[in-house]
């Protein structure tokens, strides 16, 4: 193929494929240039000691078991069962056999009263409790159903959506059934999250990236350097020397 020629093939390539290998470029500075653990909120996970439950007097499991349903209803199957502390309190929490899945029940430890579903008020304690700085609660909203382009797409429902008046616009997200932080979410995550869609084109539900609008502008993208390759080969002045030596000499 004629010098021309590739230079028409590597220009149309150019105007097909230069506005995403811009984004591809641009999103990968974006992800470099930003802390993960600063994306996800981990740098304001407040660190506190924990809590001794050996202090407390804990109810029998049986019983705890035994209380769980009320009169003439089929008793949750438990499957397994976690001592752990919620707001400074001890708490069980068990998962138990469903079909479809397991579901998760809180219950006081000392007493066996049922804790899940965790009202509002709990929830925006146990966000606050979670935050490295003194913080108020803006606002508490349950969430049951999220769409494929939500923050919290892929998590746990149901669940609260804790907003915290902070700067860095962090939203926490606490299990509704467990009582326990799910993620975080702030500025910078939206903004990197953003670009990640860009990142792999992905632009129904943001995270996929084994899909044919990508792989076929892959496959552009690696065209255009080739041909970008090709083009510096042939106008080389070692390819120009070595065609001159290939003429015959002129008689």
């Amino acid at each position: 193929m004629k010098v021309r020629n590739w230079r028409k093939v590597h220009r149309y390539l150019g105007l097909i494929i230069g506005v995403q290998l811009f984004l591809w470029t641009v999103s990968g500075m974006v992800f470099s240039w930003n802390s993960i653990r600063a994306v996800r909120g981990e740098n304001m996970i407040r660190t506190e000691s924990p809590v001794d439950l050996s202090r407390f007097q804990l109810d029998d499991l049986n019983q705890v078991f035994s209380t769980l349903s009320g009169p003439g209803a089929t008793a949750p199957e438990p499957v397994a069962v976690n001592l752990r502390s919620m707001l400074g309190r001890p708490v069980y929490e068990i998962a138990c056999h469903q079909s479809g899945g397991n579901t998760f029940l809180l219950v006081d430890a000392q007493n066996g009263t049922r804790l899940s579903p965790i009202s509002p008020e709990q929830a925006g304690q146990i966000a606050q409790a979670d935050f490295a700085e003194p913080v108020e609660v803006r606002s508490v909203e349950l969430i049951e159903v999220v769409g494929s382009h939500s923050e919290y797409r892929g998590k746990e429902l149901p669940a609260y959506r804790v907003a915290l008046d902070h700067p860095t616009g962090t939203v926490i997200y606490v299990s509704a059934d467990r009582g326990v932080v799910t993620t975080r979410r702030n500025n910078r995550w939206r903004v990197f999250d953003f670009f990640w869609m860009l990142h792999t084109m992905d632009y129904q539900g943001r995270d996929g990236f084994n899909h044919w609008l990508l792989r076929i502008v892959s496959a552009f993208g690696l065209l255009t350097v080739l041909t970008g390759y090709v083009l510096w080969l042939r106008t080389s002045p070692f390819w120009q020397r070595k065609r001159q030596k290939r003429q015959p000499p002129v008689e």
